[in-house]
């Protein structure tokens, strides 16, 4: 499942439903798609994304920035340029399913094991491809997925990184049952 990330200081805005609504500088989800939102280092809950659509700075009024959690037009224009200059917008709108307990990402993809040992019991298998290795030896290199990322190309190749962790985790376990 995919992931909406925000920075812990929408947290509030996102626990009250006030903020149902977020500009991204790419569209990575559709319609009808149900990702995790996470928050602060936390997953608060699933959002059901209602729409998606292609927006201007000059489109931005009032209305929007009340349902990204912003009390002006003119607050919400600060924040975005902050992050982004120039470029085309989206308007990502959800409907947010609070959890009732909030989870770490490590809980619900590693049921709290140290990912290092995973990583490291993990290069014994074969049933990792030799792409999936070389990942896996970076992580260990660098001890974070972040940072395996962002010497992978990018901090758009988390996803990647991610994806090969919880593999090498589903491996790790399936050895230990054999």
């Amino acid at each position: 499942m995919k992931h909406l990330e925000f920075r812990r200081k929408y947290l509030d805005l996102l626990i009250s439903g006030k903020k149902r609504s977020t500009i991204r500088k790419r569209a990575y989800v559709i319609p009808g798609e149900t990702v995790f939102v996470h928050c602060g280092g936390m997953i608060i809950g699933k959002a059901k994304i209602t729409s998606v659509r292609k927006i201007s700075l000059e489109n931005i009024d009032d209305k929007i920035a009340e349902m990204d959690g912003f009390s002006s037009v003119h607050e919400l224009l600060d924040e975005i340029n902050s992050y982004y200059c120039n470029s085309d917008l989206y308007l990502i709108e959800f409907e947010l399913e609070k959890f009732c307990k909030p989870v770490t990402p490590h809980e619900m993809y590693y049921e709290g094991e140290n990912l290092m040992e995973i990583a490291r019991r993990a290069l014994k298998s074969s049933a990792l491809t030799q792409e999936e290795k070389e990942i896996i030896d970076l992580f260990l290199k660098t001890g974070s997925i972040r940072k395996t990322a962002l010497k992978l190309g990018g901090i758009s190749k988390r996803g990647l990184v991610r994806k090969v962790m919880r593999k090498a985790f589903r491996v790790v376990r399936e050895l230990e049952h054999k």
